[in-house]
């Protein structure tokens, strides 16, 4: 599945293209959104996502000043907008794609495809949520059940694997690789550097900030602007 931002200052944009995707391209995940450009950048540098639907005309930075402003620029950059004049500059910073505003179903799934096409096997990862996890340790390969991870946690490059009856392993790939082979519904991003499994979350606490307090006694940390998402999604677990 791929992981996707969008950047919009209209609040109703990001709505309406929010509710389009989840609607109707189920390979994509919205994972942050943003409606100032600010914002926008921190999310991009925070969660290093695999697609950016970027607006163009925005106050204080537009999107090309945005795009400037970044240190990572390892994603698909699909730009939206009502203007269609900023179609060569779009094409010239390498653009995805480019959707004109209202954005018409049928294009938004074209472009989809075209995510899909460049990504290759990334995105059809749905079927492999519930399946056994190889992981590449020091000492060769061990393999894991989903339900037997309590959380990921991002150490540079690496991710360290918490597992039931505390047991820990280090994995020589990044937190959002193996995000892609979890499911979504069961595995939830509270922060750049976790990954949680819903199913073993103990509760939240407010101690100098949000924190969910797993199972084995663990608290990883949880963005203050994804309280109401991660209550959301712990309901319907």
């Amino acid at each position: 599945m791929l992981r996707a931002i969008i950047i919009d200052d209209e609040i109703n944009g990001v709505n309406t293209l929010k509710m389009l995707i989840e609607k109707h391209t189920p390979a994509l995940k919205i994972i942050s959104t943003a409606t100032e450009p600010e914002k926008g950048i921190e999310l991009i540098e925070d969660y290093k996502p695999d697609v950016v639907f970027l607006d163009i005309n925005m106050p204080r930075i537009n999107g090309f000043e945005l795009l400037e402003s970044l240190e990572f620029r390892n994603f698909k950059l699909v730009f939206t907008t009502a203007y269609q004049e900023y179609a060569i500059k779009a094409i010239k910073q390498k653009a995805m794609d480019y959707l004109l505003k209202p954005i018409h179903i049928e294009e938004l799934k074209t472009c989809v495809d075209n995510l899909l096409r460049a990504f290759g096997n990334k995105a059809t990862e749905k079927s492999q949520h519930g399946k056994i996890i190889e992981l590449s340790v020091k000492n060769g390969i061990i393999f894991i059940k989903p339900e037997e991870i309590i959380r990921l946690e991002a150490d540079r490059s690496y991710t360290v694997f918490h597992l039931l009856n505390n047991v820990k392993h280090v994995a020589s790939k990044s937190l959002k690789e193996y995000e892609a082979l979890l499911n979504p519904d069961q595995f939830y991003r509270c922060h750049p550097s976790h990954l949680i499994n819903l199913r073993l979350v103990s509760r939240i606490l407010s101690e100098d900030g949000l924190f969910v307090q797993m199972n084995d006694g663990s608290k990883p940390e949880l963005l203050k602007r994804h309280k109401q998402e991660f209550l959301e999604k712990l309901k319907s677990i």
